[in-house]
C-alpha cells in the first residue's frame, strides 16, 4: 500500500482582494522532504507545510497512486 503526506499549502489569491488560498494536497511519496519537495516544485508561489501523514486507506480511497499528488475537494 502507498504511503503518503497531507500537504497544506498557502498562495496569493487571484483577483482583486488578493486573499490567501488555503488548500489540501495528498502526496503519495512515502520519503517526507522528497514529499514536501514535490509539492513546492508544483506551487513555486506557495508556502508548503506538511500538514499530516496520509495513511494508506485515504491514499486508497481517493486513488492516489505512488509518486502522484491531488488536490482534496475539501479539508478531510
Amino acid at each position: 500500500m502507498a504511503k503518503g503526506w497531507k500537504i497544506s499549502a498557502e498562495r496569493p489569491g487571484r483577483g482583486a482582494s488578493g486573499a490567501l488560498r488555503h488548500e489540501l494536497f495528498l502526496v503519495a511519496i512515502a520519503d517526507k522532504v522528497e514529499a514536501v519537495q514535490a509539492a513546492r516544485a508544483c506551487l513555486p508561489d506557495a508556502e508548503v507545510k506538511i500538514h499530516s501523514e496520509a495513511s494508506p486507506e485515504i491514499l486508497a480511497e481517493h486513488q492516489v497512486s505512488d509518486g502522484e499528488m491531488i488536490v482534496l475537494p475539501e479539508w478531510s
